[in-house]
């Protein structure tokens, strides 16, 4: 079984504690879920269990983890740069008399020409590599499996397919993931890391219920918390109304007694101590109250203050005979008209070119006058220099207001004041695409170019986020494959194919 005791982590860049005196345990058959906002440690819990020694780079930490006997497999998050200079066939080459490599490979539509590749990873799709890298854990699965936001870069088929491994797996897994579709078929316990009192304290839970219903029950019982204190509040205010005018009129008596009359003096300085003594207890009680609680998803993208365009606009006229990578030929007659304010995305199959699409339609909007287009890259690092703040990055004029702007925005989307002012190298994936939005904002685009745009954002800030982008007044186009976002935002669903785009209907994602 695997064993976590007492575990206390704490970031060296920004001395924010993780989680503290974190434990619990797991065994075979639990498929255990790490959830919380971006930020708060999931990926670190992971790194601590699985690679210690990188861990240490970038954290402290206490406390015991063991899971011996137990085989463990790990997939991080991103492709170790050791890996990428490998070719696929050279890694896999061991595996090559295993019947189980074949079944994993059709299982997850992965092409001999692509499991045997004389290509190495780093030329292969995000969602190829991944599917290389989930295949070769599976061929012989180990006892405790680790998987850090497995279903990024995947087809949708692929994501279906890991679902109903997670599900009929005997293994215990771990796992975080932004995909709240899979998390409510698969998690069948929840952990739940929080960074609460404006990010100041670590609060850690642990439950047994799975996704849906854990989201349920931790909303209702925020939502009673804060009724409670709402209701507790006004009953303290209208008490302390009371006291004031009290405590106003023998100020006022003791103001004007005349000094003729020691006695009623004293009288009321005895009445003015008891009155001091009833506000100290209020003050008592007021402090004893409960607290609203400050909830971390209550993240607002403001997309929906952006300019919009026209019903009637064109955005895009495209035709492609031939879409290509090199010498490959991914999609014949890739044919794309697009008129106002449409939400889109483009779905397919990993490798079938939709980021070499998402490119091309971003070089020719980018010509057309009056809109204004922003790119969110699947890596988001691409936008970022990560020697320079968040603040640096959102304000490079360096003038007071300007960082007085961005301090707001980053605000706004529960940034700390302390991740504002550290490195952008030490932020997480899912802040990384927070800053990114908050870029987005002071440029005020009319369209949105977004790629995979929901995947390093946790599962606690999609639904804000969704929302948000469902209001923006302009014309999105994306490429996802979550279902959740392809379901509530888009009104038009194409599928990639070898012969061209093919219409899909969004409903099928609901």
């Amino acid at each position: 079984m695997l064993s976590v005791n007492n575990l206390t982590a704490v970031h060296k860049d920004t001395g924010y504690t993780l989680f503290s005196k974190l434990s619990f345990s797991m065994q075979k058959g639990d498929k255990l879920a790490i959830i919380g906002a971006e930020g708060n440690g999931k990926t670190s819990l992971l790194e601590i269990i699985c690679r210690p020694d990188d861990a240490a780079h970038w954290l402290t930490w206490s406390g015991n983890v063991t899971y011996h006997p137990w085989k463990m497999g790990y997939l991080p998050q991103a492709c170790p740069l050791s890996l990428l200079q490998k070719t696929a066939a050279e890694w896999m080459l061991p595996l090559t008399g295993d019947a189980d490599l074949y079944r994993l490979a059709a299982e997850f539509s992965l092409s001999t020409d692509v499991l045997f590749a004389q290509r190495t990873l780093a030329t292969l799709s995000g969602g190829e590599r991944t599917k290389l890298r989930l295949i070769r854990l599976l061929v012989h699965p180990p006892d405790l499996l680790v998987l850090d936001e497995p279903t990024n870069d995947l087809d949708l088929e692929s994501i279906i397919t890991l679902e109903r491994f997670i599900q009929n797996s005997q293994a215990a897994i771990l796992y975080v993931s932004h995909d709240e579709t899979l998390l409510d078929r698969t998690a069948n316990r929840i952990l739940h890391l929080e960074q609460i009192w404006r990010r100041t304290t670590s609060r850690v839970t642990l439950s047994g219920l799975g996704f849906r219903d854990y989201m349920e029950t931790f909303n209702l019982a925020i939502a009673r918390q804060n009724q409670q204190a709402a209701k507790e509040e006004e009953i303290y205010q209208e008490k302390l109304k009371r006291y004031r005018r009290i405590e106003s009129r023998v100020e006022h008596e003791q103001a004007v007694i005349s000094r003729q009359d020691p006695g009623g003096a004293r009288l009321l300085k005895k009445k003015m101590h008891e009155v001091k003594s009833l506000g100290r207890r209020f003050e008592r009680e007021h402090s004893r109250q409960t607290q609203r609680t400050d909830r971390e998803d209550e993240v607002n993208f403001f997309l929906e203050d952006l300019p919009g365009v026209p019903a009637g606009r064109e955005i895009l006229r495209l035709f492609l005979p031939e879409l290509r990578i090199g010498n490959r030929v991914l999609s014949r007659n890739v044919r794309l008209d697009i008129t106002g304010p449409e939400h889109m995305a483009i779905t397919g199959s990993n490798g079938s070119g939709k980021t070499t699409l998402l490119r091309i339609i971003q070089r020719t909007i980018e010509t057309q006058r009056g809109l204004s287009a922003f790119y969110l890259p699947q890596n988001a690092n691409e936008l970022f220099k990560n020697d320079i703040t968040a603040i640096d990055f959102l304000a490079p004029d360096g003038k007071t207001s300007s960082k007085e702007t961005a301090s707001a925005l980053l605000g706004s989307l529960r940034f700390s004041r302390d991740e504002m002012t550290s490195l952008i190298s030490s932020l997480s994936g899912g802040q990384k695409i927070k800053l990114a939005f908050a870029k987005l904002r002071l440029t005020r685009p009319n369209v949105l170019l977004l790629d995979e745009p929901s995947r390093h954002l946790s599962p606690l800030s999609n639904p804000a986020f969704r929302a948000s982008v469902a209001a923006f007044k302009g014309c999105v186009i994306s490429v996802s494959h979550d279902r959740a976002f392809l379901a509530e935002v888009c009104t038009r669903v194409l599928r990639l194919t070898p012969d061209g785009l093919i219409d899909e209907d969004p409903a099928l994602y609901r």
